[in-house]
């Protein structure tokens, strides 16, 4: 009987008797000519070996291509037998072939079945996953399109993915790995995955947790994971940054003891990130906070894979090299801008136009999710916040001229594909199964949309819709806590105590830890002190610490202490190193000693770090040394800085730099920038440039605008006007700031006020704040209110005075005191008080 063979089988045996007529050429051979190709083709042996054995599929049809025309010669040399077949022959059989084997990791059909053992384990096997249901974009549908297609056009490796496949032969032989692929939307991260694990062999399976919901599957299902799985965390912020911290910190704690046990592994744990919620999870706590991210960092450190935003030259040349055969590429290669071919391929461009040409419905929806997402609202808003608060962002005209199916319309419109790829806002369609109830429907905003938008958006305070809408909707008690504090940063105290006290009706501890605080920056400490015992009746630990820095600055310091030791007893020594902190400020060394000393024989390696740095600062540097030693050893990261800053003290530069190193290679570049500035003063610019320029290169803004300064000395404005435009398009306008000041000092106003105002446009509210000086010094004080409320807005609180200071140039006397004591109104207007329905009694 005879079997009628796939088309993956048909193109292996094709392979494979091309190889063999040609005279088995030597592999390096192949490799060193596929070298000198132009651009070079890059292959490996293990890949040769599986294409010609039979057990992959090439993944790139450049590599086929210089299979195809470097083997047909040599065969026909050896056999005047040999019939060479045209290169559209090989290009429509291997398409097929990877239609045919699509989802099974590019391997050939075999005919095995799962093994009762399978059955039990987590996950399914990578050959019967698909590509979408792991979140890897569908493609761009080009106009005029009329050739069947496979479901992904072809793929163009980048510098990452060699890292990356690196990465994934580790773990294939043997050592458990973690890589985290670090870029901005629609990079080409969840691709490049994708594609990393297809030379995986066929004991590997994978595992993509998502149900009841991501953070949660994940925390209650780890500890099953066995060998030889793939742990699939597409947007891993939504596993390690949930609102909840306390889960996102047991999912790292997991995934540490996963990949850290030799009995369980092999395993890979692939994830992908955008830069801001990795620089979240990475940044160090502030002093006197506690620490919500600990283990996430020690998971993370070291284990990110940069993606870039654009393809550069090389990837250019390689992607026209392919873009013939797939005219979704070739319209990428055509039409993407400054190498953006990832985004242009997902929908981006149609996407943007979608938005700016919304109807006045669909745009007020759209803002709202834009808004709820940038003051922390969750991933999945339910449709009810945006039915209530979609009508404070229209007119009252147009609000009466709509019909009663406005708002169906609205998400029927926003939820339409852009070629391809999902609208600006989609139903998000749970799966049948246990899980939360959406009641009438769950939308998610895209991504790219989120990033764009929302920094137009930046100095822009959501109408009083949106506030009421968060009070009234199924919002859970963490993410009011969220929302309130960014409505409290944009000193909106009324609406941040309305959402605190929503979350403390609901049972949140934390909530009242919050509203107290709010209450004794109002000037009412009696009030304070009521939410602030109910919150440590209620085991709020933040509470206790609070309690004590409040105690110590009343001067009462053995309550202080004892409150600060009760907290430490339940494992939250920051108030113990809060309390030093303090002690320390009021020149009580012995005393800050003593209660670090504490916190750090309890476990707490950033005492043991502060240790270090009382050390310093008494000029012991050598016992600063062992003690910033110690920190690192206890897991405390950022204390390699202050180890790198003690080599340079004492002479070891190459010791200094390979300290920094070490911390950047954790993702830590501020211990760079320190031995850099040391060496700047030091009258080494040469030395501290690059230092900078190795921090620049992992994406510090920073350090672009210690190069700018760098190039201004020397009076080179141009080199540091474009190195402050590269920070500014990084999303960090402090570089032009610089720059304007630099002006400013020359006595080029206009050019200083031009770069002040295209630094404020950038987000920077400090330059917000000088052209609020510079409005009221020119007369101009709806100019100079404009400014400082936008800065406000954007979350600068120290605007906030200034705003209080124009009231009283006007002769409003009485609305600067209640600015300073209550702050603003939804309209920037001043607030009088925080409401009835918010006294303690209520409680």
């Amino acid at each position: 009987m005879n079997v009628e063979r796939s088309a993956g089988q048909r193109f292996a045996a094709a392979l494979q008797e091309l190889y063999e007529a040609a005279g088995r050429p030597e592999h390096r051979l192949l490799i060193r000519q596929a070298e000198r190709q132009e651009p070079p083709v890059r292959l490996a042996p293990r890949s040769l070996s599986d294409w010609f054995g039979g057990r992959h599929l090439p993944a790139d049809p450049g590599a086929l291509r210089f299979l195809v025309t470097f083997l047909q010669p040599m065969a026909a040399s050896h056999s005047s037998d040999f019939v060479p077949r045209n290169w559209s022959w090989w290009q429509h059989l291997h398409e097929q072939a990877r239609q045919d084997t699509a989802g099974r990791a590019g391997r050939p059909r075999t005919g095995q079945t799962s093994t009762a053992a399978d059955a039990t384990r987590l996950g399914k096997p990578i050959g019967a996953c698909s590509p979408f249901a792991l979140e890897v974009h569908r493609a761009i549908e080009v106009p005029g399109q009329h050739e069947t297609l496979p479901e992904l056009p072809p793929y163009v490796p980048r510098a990452h993915d060699a890292r990356l496949r690196s990465a994934v032969q580790a773990a294939a032989g043997g050592r458990s790995q973690l890589v985290v692929l670090v870029g901005e939307s629609s990079t080409g991260k969840t691709r490049a995955c994708w594609e990393a694990i297809q030379d995986l062999s066929d004991r590997w399976r994978l595992w993509h947790p998502i149900d009841p919901s991501r953070p949660l599957a994940a925390a209650e299902e780890l500890d099953r994971v066995g060998p030889c799985t793939v742990v699939w965390l597409n947007e891993a912020q939504h596993y390690l940054l949930p609102a909840n911290a306390d889960l996102g910190e047991r999912v790292s704690a997991r995934l540490r003891t996963l990949i850290t046990e030799p009995e369980r592994g092999p395993v890979l744990v692939i994830g992908t990130m955008w830069p801001q919620y990795w620089a979240t999870l990475m940044s160090p706590p502030t002093p006197g906070r506690p620490d919500p991210h600990a283990q996430a960092r020690e998971l993370l450190g070291g284990h990110d894979l940069p993606v870039p935003d654009a393809f550069n030259p090389a990837d250019l040349t390689a992607l026209q090299r392919v873009a013939s055969t797939d005219v979704r590429l070739r319209h990428a290669f055509e039409h993407a801008s400054a190498g953006r071919v990832t985004q242009h391929l997902a929908g981006v461009p149609e996407l943007l136009q979608r938005y700016r040409n919304a109807p006045v419905t669909a745009r007020a929806v759209i803002h709202v999710a834009i808004d709820a997402r940038r003051f922390g609202g969750p991933v999945h808003l339910p449709r009810a916040l945006l039915a209530f608060a979609a009508p404070g962002y229209m007119t009252d005209l147009e609000w009466n001229e709509l019909d009663d199916d406005w708002l169906t319309d609205a998400l029927a419109f926003t939820a339409r594909p852009c070629h391809g790829t999902p609208g600006p806002l989609t139903r998000a369609r749970p799966r049948p199964g246990p899980g939360p109830a959406t009641g009438d429907g769950v939308y998610r905003l895209a991504d790219h949309l989120e990033q764009t938008v929302a920094a137009a958006r930046a100095n822009v305070f959501p109408p009083h819709s949106f506030w009421d809408a968060f009070v009234m909707a199924d919002i859970d008690p963490d993410t009011l806590c969220i929302v309130g504090e960014h409505a409290a940063a944009r000193c909106r105290y009324n609406r941040a105590a309305q959402l605190f006290r929503r979350a403390a009706d609901e049972g949140s501890a934390l909530a009242l830890v919050l509203l107290a605080m709010l209450h004794r920056q109002a000037g009412q400490p009696a009030v304070a002190e009521v939410f602030i015992r109910h919150a440590i009746d209620r085991g709020a630990v933040a509470g206790l610490w609070v309690a004590a820095r409040w105690r110590e600055q009343s001067g009462n310091r053995s309550a202080a202490e004892n409150l600060a030791r009760q907290a430490a007893d339940r494992n939250a020594t920051v108030g113990l190193r809060a309390l030093a902190e303090l002690r320390a400020g009021a020149g009580d060394v012995a005393a800050a000693e003593t209660l670090y000393r504490d916190a750090a024989q309890r476990g707490d390696a950033v005492a043991w770090r502060a240790l270090g740095d009382l050390a310093r600062r008494s000029g012991d540097l050598d016992t600063a040394e062992e003690l910033y030693r110690e920190a690192v050893d206890r897991g405390d990261g950022v204390a390699l800085r202050g180890l790198a800053e003690m080599r340079e003290l004492a002479g070891d530069r190459p010791g200094a730099e390979l300290i920094a190193n070490r911390a950047a290679d954790r993702g830590d570049t501020v211990g760079l920038r320190h031995v850099a500035r040391m060496r700047e003063r030091n009258g080494d610019p040469t030395g501290a440039e690059a230092l900078y320029r190795r921090a620049a290169e992992l994406g510090d803004t920073v350090a672009l605008r210690s190069l700018a300064r760098l190039r201004i000395n020397i009076g080179d404005r141009t080199g540091a006007a474009e190195l402050a435009r590269r920070a500014a398009d990084h999303g960090d306008g402090i570089g032009l700031r610089s720059l304007a000041e630099y002006h400013w000092r020359a006595g080029d106003r206009a050019a200083a006020v031009d770069l002040y105002e295209r630094s404020a446009d950038s987000g920077d509210t400090a330059a917000m704040r000088f052209l609020s000086r510079h409005c009221e010094q020119t007369g101009d004080l709806p100019g100079a209110r404009s400014f400082a409320l936008g800065a406000v807005n954007s979350g600068d609180r120290r605007a906030l005075r200034y705003l209080a200071h124009l009231h009283e140039l006007t002769g409003d006397r009485t609305g600067a005191k209640r600015i300073r004591r209550f702050g603003l109104n939804d309209d920037g207007s001043p607030a009088d008080r925080f409401g009835d329905d918010h006294r303690p009694d209520a409680s």
